[in-house]
């Protein structure tokens, strides 16, 4: 029998072979880095550990950049260690990925195991590349364009990439003539010299779009001009451009981008159901020094598609098997819940009508909305094949008869009720300030129109937004959360607390007022009843909304300097007084002093007004309360330089009265009803404003009066409503006012009175300029009534990229105006009526300006006419 050792030496002697067949497996891999190695032969699968020789010593040859150690450690294998066949074969992709070294590694057996052999390559390293010819472009650019900004040695296998780099960088700076050549000096590796690299570049000149022509774009063609274009260019919202206002150069040419904004304008055609549209570059025609560019663009639109038939079907899905793509599903029939008329009846897309993807979309939302208030909810937060769903629809194409067959298909999940309705990152503020605003309620059907009308309240009151971190900041979201009923989920709305304090600068002009600046300081989502901890950390804990945060009130200071009106004002309002929530009552407090020259004197006036509002629902609300107010009449300017027949008053009588100082304290109660389809630029909807105001009385005073005036204004549009268009619609509106005075006042005060004339009411007359007049300056009315009726037309109106939607940008109107002042109460003398006639401008984007001509078709003696007027509503930053 042989000695132990002689058995051990034996039994090693495979495992050894093994080894050595893998290291020179490795070797071979090695010597090619560009390609992966060979795995070696698998080891024995009886193998163990401890059957794996010890690797005795690495020896290192070949290195010079790099010590011994340096690339022992990254090759992975530790002396001592058992050989390990998978860590030399990460470590040699290590050396040669971090290290730019090619390595191989042999093996041979001495006593009690085995040594190593590295055998190293490091590759040619050029420590500081150049770069020649680069005149515009700075070097710091190009090493940022190449990546070379962190380190600067730059590998010679590396060169045609950082090359390719620095085309691209040239390429988006609109140098589309650049050239960049490679240098290479000492590149063998045997003679030791550091290899040299210079990048030589030719810049060329810097191309700028100078215009781009498109032909053949007969259905979209190019139309206005700054911000009213309308057409491909601007439907597409192309990145190129010629000169403009804001441009003058032009936008840099730049091929891929030009790629871009054809693949783009292709998309809208498609969108509009020009399904065969071809558009592309025609061809590029540059000045004589090459600096800029005419762009040809050719479109070549094809017929429209027509909707042959429109359908719809239920599906029901569920996933595949091992499906990879999460929309691959199998799916089955199933039947509607509803009737397939009823649905199909709510689609804009029909038979006959050309095929547009945009109507399409329209279809979506609008079978989306109509489930969505029956409790079928489609949100990212549920189960994909267990909501709702408007899946791609069923497209079968006539390519020869141009028409298309559409059928909708549904995925109509189950209907969900709400368990509870849950709030989550509202740190600072108190769980009724989100609750007033969200009219989802427990054990109700999952409206999900309603549950977005709710977020659309929740996002209204800006307290959870943060316009100066927009990117940082998480806006009012919502989530589904499951209970172990399927049908039953509870609503999570997330917020995160919002900015604290506003400063706003902004202003405006009109014919009536002149120039009016405003600065505005507002702390919304106030507290009153939250004061920091001590005067020293005020300021800290506010920002951080430790202190004066969280109850949904408002604390507001406005400053309004203007050349005819200024104002000065702070104001306090609490929404939910009693925190009912739902029909709250609330209080609101403000302080003001404004400043108002006229044409003969100045009225100053400082004043306090509590009031109580209740709401009734959402568009509803009643207010009552009390005000009292200190007037000033100063500066008193005599008509006609002060000579005057003995007969006739110097000033209106009731002006005359109110010179000097006095008080008017009263009660007041309003009503107010608002129902808009837009509050900016309304096309159907009513609004109702009643002002009503008992001065004097048991609250002292100097004058003694009732006061109440009503203003209605209709919104409406004759025929079928598209909400799509920007369509010619109606404004009517009425206003009625009495004043009534009581007691030993003779006289309602003349800054009490109703007036008529200006931007408002009888335009085509100067403000105040119409009624009762003492020598040409008016007296007012105790009772007022006023209509007007406009006939409001977009002329130029921008299509909404994406979706397809009209946007007015300028609009004419036709209007009538009438009114009537009586200088007695509750009495109209229609001898009296005035009217006129007129056509205004208005401009909606990009800022609102409003221009009237107004034509008198019925005057009185003294009255001031004022042709032209004028209005910009606001500009800030």
């Amino acid at each position: 029998m042989p000695p132990a050792h002689a058995r051990e030496s034996r039994a090693r002697l495979p495992a050894l072979v093994l080894l050595l067949g893998a290291l020179f497996a490795g070797g071979v891999r090695a010597q090619d880095a560009a390609k992966p190695a060979p795995q070696g032969p698998p080891a024995p699968p009886s193998a163990q550990p401890g059957d794996r020789p010890i690797v005795r010593a690495i020896i290192v040859q070949g290195a010079r950049r790099y010590t011994q150690e340096q690339l022992v450690r990254a090759l992975g294998q530790e002396v001592g260690q058992p050989f390990d066949r998978e860590r030399i074969d990460r470590g040699i992709d290590t050396l040669l990925k971090a290290f730019k070294v090619r390595a191989d590694v042999e093996g041979r057996e001495v006593p009690d195991g085995v040594e190593l052999r590295m055998n190293v390559v490091e590759l040619p390293v050029d420590l500081e590349p150049r770069f020649a010819g680069n005149r515009d472009i700075d070097v710091e650019t190009l090493r940022r364009w190449a990546h070379l900004d962190e380190k600067s040695e730059l590998y010679l296998n590396q060169a045609e990439r950082v090359r390719q780099r620095l085309l691209e960088g040239y390429q988006q700076e609109g140098y589309y003539y650049a050239e960049v050549d490679i240098q290479k000096r000492g590149e063998d590796p045997a003679s030791g010299e550091t290899p040299d690299v210079i990048f030589e570049i030719r810049e060329g000149p810097q191309v700028r779009v100078k215009e781009i022509v498109i032909t053949g774009n007969h259905s979209l063609p190019e139309t206005g001009s700054l911000w009213w274009k309308d057409g491909i260019v601007h439907l597409a919202k192309t990145e190129l451009d010629g000169p403009w206002i804001f441009n003058v150069r032009g936008s840099k040419y730049v091929e891929e981008t030009l790629q871009a904004d054809l693949l783009a304008m292709r998309e809208v055609y498609r969108d509009l159901g020009w399904l065969d549209a071809v558009v592309e570059k025609d061809f590029l025609e540059f000045n004589d020094d090459r600096t800029g560019v005419v762009i040809h663009i050719k479109v070549d639109e094809g017929e429209p598609y027509t909707v042959s038939k429109l359908s719809i079907r239920g599906v029901k899905r569920k996933a595949k098997p091992n499906a990879r793509d999460v929309d691959d599903a199998i799916e089955e029939d199933e039947p509607l819940y509803f009737d397939q008329e009823q649905l199909l009846a709510l689609c804009k897309l029909t038979a006959g009508m050309r095929y547009q993807r945009a109507r399409q979309r329209t279809d979506a939302a609008e079978l989306r909305k109509f489930y969505g208030r029956r409790g079928y909810l489609s949100h990212y937060s549920l189960d994909r094949f267990d909501q709702f769903s408007v899946l791609e629809p069923e497209l079968v194409f006539d390519r020869t008869g141009h028409k298309v067959e559409v059928c909708y298909k549904l995925q109509q999940g189950r209907q969900r009720y709400i368990r509870e309705v849950l709030f989550s990152g509202s740190e600072f503020t108190r769980d009724r300030v989100l609750r007033r605003e969200v009219d989802v309620l427990p054990g109700h059907v999952a409206d999900a129109e309603e549950i977005n009308r709710s977020l659309s309240r929740i996002y209204g009151t800006n307290y959870f937004s943060d316009e100066g971190h927009p990117y940082d900041h998480r806006e009012p979201n919502y989530r589904f959360l499951p209970t172990a009923d399927p049908k039953w989920l509870d609503l999570m709305y997330e917020v995160e607390e919002g900015r604290v304090v506003d400063f706003n600068i902004n202003g405006g002009i009109d014919s009536n007022n002149g120039l009016v600046g405003r600065l505005s300081l507002q702390m919304r989502n106030f507290d009153a009843q939250n004061p920091p901890s001590s005067f020293w950390s005020t300021f800290s804990e506010i920002y951080d909304k430790q202190a004066f945060h969280g109850a949904g009130q408002t604390l507001q200071l406005d400053l309004a300097p203007g050349t005819l009106y200024n104002q000065a004002r702070i104001r306090f309002v609490e929404p939910d007084l009693f925190g009912t929530q739902f029909d709250r009552y609330g209080l609101d407090v403000s302080l003001s002093t404004t400043r108002r020259l006229w044409r003969f004197y100045t009225e100053n006036r400082a004043g306090a007004t509590v009031r109580l509002s209740r709401d009734f629902g959402r568009n509803l609300t009643l207010y009552g309360g009390v005000t009292t107010q200190g007037l000033d009449i100063t500066g008193v300017d005599l008509p006609l330089g002060g000579i005057h027949p003995p007969d006739e008053p110097a000033l209106p009588p009731a002006l005359a009265e109110e010179v000097g100082q006095s008080a008017l304290n009263g009660l007041t109660f309003d009503l107010r009803y608002l129902d808009l389809d837009n509050r900016i630029n309304p096309y159907e909807g009513l609004s109702v404003n009643w002002r009503n105001a008992w001065f004097g009385g048991p609250l002292g005073g100097n004058w003694d009066f009732l006061r109440s005036q009503l203003d209605l204004d209709a919104f409406f549009v004759l025929g079928h409503r598209e909400e799509e268009q920007a369509q010619p619609h109606w404004h009517a509106s009425v206003g009625l006012g009495i004043a009534d005075p009581l007691g030993s006042t003779s006289a309602v005060p003349y800054t009490e009175r109703f007036y008529l004339g200006g931007l408002t009411t009888l335009r085509g007359f100067a403000n105040r300029g119409v009624g009762p007049n003492t020598r040409g300056e008016p007296d007012g009315g105790e009772t007022m009534l006023d209509a007007t009726l406009e006939y409001q037309i977009p002329i130029s109106t921008q299509t909404e990229p994406g979706s397809y939607r009209e946007r007015e940008t300028f609009r004419f109107l036709l209007f009538a105006d009438a009114g009537v002042l009586d200088p007695d109460a509750y009495h109209l003398d229609f001898s009296e009526l005035r009217s006129s006639v007129g056509f205004g401008l208005g401009m909606a984007y990009p800022l609102p300006i409003n221009l009237y001509f107004g034509f008198p078709t019925r005057r009185g003696d003294g009255d001031r006419r004022q042709t032209f007027g004028f209005n910009i509503s606001a500009f800030g930053f």
